[in-house]
């Protein structure tokens, strides 16, 4: 029997029951993840209680938004790069170590400085340093990792590395919670740390014994520096108004609509983890495509796939639609149930999602860094203004809203560009 293909493909990534294979493995690991990660929001909720979670949810915010920023969006150019050429894979894992030992350390140095100068005694700087170092080394290499082997073709490999993080932590906090009754903030963001460098250990375990590890090289040149910038950039710009955006309602519209809000959220991208899935599944084929025969191709392929991850994201958007506020109530708790305030925008999410996770790799693919850091900083700035404007009038729904118009016009600035360049290799 012939293999179905995709057009525009190379023939090693041309075989639709391979991506299909691979897309269903790695969304069943990432379904697990998200689900150790849904037991630990609720066992760090029932250790911390409100104020010191509270105090939690603003750092882990901090540590978001510089995390991308630890070796400078290096793993994103190993990703593409190692996809193009996977015997670079030891000399791009140096290269990222390199540049999370000299970036990570004097960011959390920053940030403890300008934490003691401007917040006096509101946070404790071991607290934000444990935190800190989790996020900016530990987790940066675990993602290195990761994206080496996503290069490489082993999405298993790439899916359980993500799966540890997520898996350690729960590990740690559910002893606790049959020995104490509560935890501090610090003991909390210690037993972070603690499950982040066992993550880590054990992402360096696999690597070695899946690829292999060669001792580091002489020459650490590389031309990727600007790319990864323009990665980091793109990662904190998207983290302003998905994750930022949560922070704000806490602050702004209390705790109780920042739960609701942040659960219905978390369902959302539970139900789009396929179309992750499938992006880690395709981005390195996208990556591949270099040759100008293929180049011309690749316009094409891009917005194929946006289409199939739109189509998929509007079956989950009327799923949503239909049974979100049961699934709310049912699961979380008939408090949660307030989820219905916001049903259209969350229902209609999935949708301009799925094409904005396709889409912005697709613009990578392109080389079209410029136009895609552009929007995506456009999108940041007016969605956190639009926020602080509205949240304090309207409530968790404003957000809402912002969040959906945000990817909306993400999805759109990406197919466009798409599209245009699609018309420019056709007139060439």
């Amino acid at each position: 029997m012939r293999a179905c293909k995709i057009p525009g493909l190379p023939e090693k990534d041309n075989n639709v029951v391979d991506i299909v294979s691979a897309t269903a493995t790695t969304s069943a690991i990432v379904f697990v993840r998200l689900s150790c990660q849904a037991l630990v929001l609720v066992l760090s909720v029932r250790l911390l209680g409100v104020n010191h979670y509270g105090l939690i949810t603003a750092v882990v915010a901090i540590s978001l938004l510089l995390g991308p920023w630890g070796g400078l969006g290096f793993d994103f150019v190993a990703l593409r790069d190692v996809s193009r050429d996977s015997r670079q894979a030891s000399n791009y894992f140096w290269l990222g170590i390199r540049r999370v030992a000299w970036s990570s350390p004097l960011l959390i140095v920053a940030t403890l400085v300008i934490v003691w100068l401007w917040f006096d005694n509101q946070y404790r700087l071991e607290l934000v340093a444990l935190i800190l170092a989790a996020e900016l080394i530990c987790l940066r290499v675990t993602e290195l990792i990761a994206k080496i082997f996503q290069g490489r073709d082993l999405f298993n490999e790439m899916a359980i590395v993500r799966l540890m993080n997520s898996v350690t932590r729960l590990a740690i906090l559910l002893p606790i919670t049959f020995l104490v009754s509560g935890l501090t903030a610090v003991q909390w963001a210690a037993a972070y740390f603690v499950a982040a460098v066992l993550s880590l250990l054990f992402s360096l375990y696999l690597l070695q014994r899946k690829i292999g590890i060669e001792a580091p090289p002489a020459d650490y040149q590389t031309d990727g520096a600007s790319d990864g910038i323009h990665f980091a950039s793109g990662i904190t710009s998207a983290r302003l108004s998905s994750e930022f955006d949560k922070a704000l309602v806490y602050g702004l519209a209390g705790a109780s609509s920042a739960g609701v809000y942040g659960a219905g959220y978390r369902l959302v991208t539970l139900a789009v983890a396929p179309v992750i899935s499938f992006v880690n599944v395709v981005v390195g084929s996208l990556f591949r495509m270099r040759s100008d025969s293929q180049r011309a191709d690749l316009s094409k392929k891009s917005l194929l796939l946006c289409a199939v991850a739109s189509g998929y994201g509007a079956v989950v958007s009327i799923t949503l639609w239909v049974f979100l506020p049961a699934i709310a109530s049912n699961v979380l708790g008939q408090d949660f149930r307030a989820v219905a305030e916001g049903l259209l925008p969350l229902a209609l999410l999935p949708v301009a999602m799925s094409c904005r996770l396709v889409g912005e790799q697709a613009m990578a693919a392109l080389d079209k860094f410029r136009i895609r850091t552009i929007a995506q900083w456009t999108v940041a700035v007016i969605a956190v203004t639009v926020n602080f404007l509205l949240i304090p009038r309207i409530g968790w729904t404003a957000s809402a809203w912002v969040l959906l118009a945000g990817e909306l016009c993400l999805a759109i600035c990406y197919v466009t560009a798409i599209l245009r360049s699609d018309q420019m290799e056709n007139v060439v």
